[in-house]
């Protein structure tokens, strides 16, 4: 389908929840003249968060069984595979891999579903611990043909909770209702809106020790506004699409990972 119709087809079915993706590209434009915000990349962040080869060879293992669940069902994975929305990348799974592992995670939250790839690795990670999973996402209203695609890569859902809804009416209620937790994964509307409220309500919830991860962090400055504020350590890393992305013009597709003392 046309992006444009796509566009369309959102704004007639979901009015309120457009507001804000639109709001966002209005400040965007609003500060058009204004040069992009520049993260400084991480080259060697796989040794500064400690990625063991333990944990990437699992994760390599991992992805072929991940690949082919989808291409069963007719989903090509990688970039622009959900409407016009990534899958997780290598890179991105990998880092909350490690994190899950190295943090001994009993309880992660994310938002952002999609296929599910992202949430496939990180109940691996958390299955030698019996740990659990939250998942918020939002399934879109204007394109009913996707919603039965959605954690399409999850196989075992024993220890997956999934709640469908916007992280504005969702997530605090759900951190309200488990307490405290290890790990936190933003995924969902990459608006500096979002991503900053998503941040800031997770944050109060994460743990001492915990971790954030932040997917597409290039689009907009939110999440180095936010690790000021908060003033923790950050790691930012590049994304390893499977396949080319065209989307990625900028800085090749980011991702941030905040470390809570």
């Amino acid at each position: 389908m046309n992006p444009w119709m796509q566009v369309m087809r959102r704004v007639v079915h979901d009015p309120i929840g457009s507001y804000g993706y639109f709001a966002d590209r209005v400040i965007r434009f609003n500060r058009r003249n204004k040069p992009p915000h520049e993260y400084p990349v991480d080259h060697d962040w796989r040794s500064l968060l400690g990625v063991s080869e333990d944990d990437r060879i699992r994760t390599e293992r991992l992805w072929p069984e991940i690949l082919g669940t989808l291409e069963s069902r007719g989903i090509r994975p990688g970039p622009a595979s959900y409407l016009f929305w990534n899958d997780a990348d290598p890179a991105l799974v990998q880092a909350i891999w490690c994190l899950a592992r190295r943090l001994r995670a009993a309880k992660v939250v994310e938002t952002g579903v999609a296929h599910g790839v992202t949430s496939r690795f990180i109940l691996e990670a958390l299955g030698e611990r019996d740990g659990h999973l939250w998942s918020i996402d939002l399934p879109p209203r204007w394109a009913p043909e996707v919603h039965d695609e959605i954690g399409a890569a999850v196989a075992d859902r024993s220890n997956w909770s999934l709640i469908l809804g916007p992280s504005r009416r969702c997530l605090r209620r759900l951190l309200n209702d488990i307490g405290q937790i290890d790990l936190f994964i933003h995924d969902s509307e990459h608006t500096t809106r979002n991503m900053l409220f998503e941040m800031s309500v997770a944050w109060k919830s994460l743990r001492p020790g915990g971790a954030m991860v932040v997917d597409d962090i290039d689009l907009n400055e939110a999440f180095d506004v936010f690790c000021k504020r908060v003033r923790c350590k950050a790691l930012i890393a590049k994304a390893e699409p499977i396949r080319p992305d065209p989307g990625k013009r900028r800085q090749g597709g980011l991702f941030g990972v905040a470390l809570k003392h």
